[in-house]
């Protein structure tokens, strides 16, 4: 019984969330099917097809997760200061989209920097106005649930893409052991499409809400 009334109070609140939490979700989740079905790959890309020290792999990688970073303390205060979390949100995921259709064509590992330069320079801009459009959608009482269930909405999103991308190398070129051209810009072109969903579920679903502080007393 005790659980039932647990489960049905789970049921109840997550009914409860706002749609900026259900929103962002989806959004996150679609995210990352997309990036996890590249990310994943692009070391093996660079080593197995452009024949990359594993070096320039580490240095790519460092630069891209240091790039967002540091961007996203700009991008939370710009957003404080302009009031806009979803257009600053909405910005950044489409540059991240934007940006993987070129790994299809790189040819050396400057091109792949470069892409991956764009796409953590999207991450940067939209993760702080993301998290405080959410912040500004809940209450206290349902905080906890709301951002539980975005980071659980990344989580599966990375689960799906991994397996997604498995599966497409799987069928591009079946027990061959390295990683090839062909395969890798299969699974880029397939990363596109819930990555534009994202962006299009972003755009038209959110809604900037005042911040706590400015919403008038009642």
């Amino acid at each position: 019984m005790s659980l039932n009334r647990t489960a049905a109070s789970t049921r109840s609140a997550l009914g409860d969330l706002p749609r900026n939490v259900w929103v962002t979700t989806i959004t996150s989740f679609l995210t990352d099917v997309s990036s996890e079905m590249v990310l994943n790959l692009v070391p093996l890309f660079l080593a197995n097809v452009l024949g990359v020290r594993t070096g320039v792999v580490g240095l790519i990688e460092g630069l891209a997760e240091m790039t967002a970073s540091l961007l996203k303390v700009f991008s939370g205060w710009l957003s404080d200061r302009l009031g806009q979390r979803k257009r600053l949100a909405v910005a950044g995921y489409g540059l991240s989209t934007l940006s993987k259709p070129f790994l299809y064509l790189a040819s050396s590992w400057g091109w792949v920097l470069a892409v991956r330069f764009a796409d953590r320079v999207g991450k940067g801009i939209r993760t702080a106005p993301r998290d405080a459009l959410i912040a500004d959608s809940i209450t206290e009482r349902n905080r906890g649930l709301a951002f539980g269930l975005h980071r659980a909405g990344d989580t599966a999103g990375a689960m799906v893409g991994l397996l997604i991308a498995l599966g497409i190398v799987w069928a591009a070129q079946g027990r061959a052991l390295s990683l090839g051209r062909p395969a890798f810009q299969t699974v880029v072109l397939v990363s596109i499409i819930p990555a534009a969903l994202a962006v299009l579920v972003l755009a038209w679903g959110a809604r900037d809400v005042p911040a706590p502080t400015d919403r008038p007393s009642t």
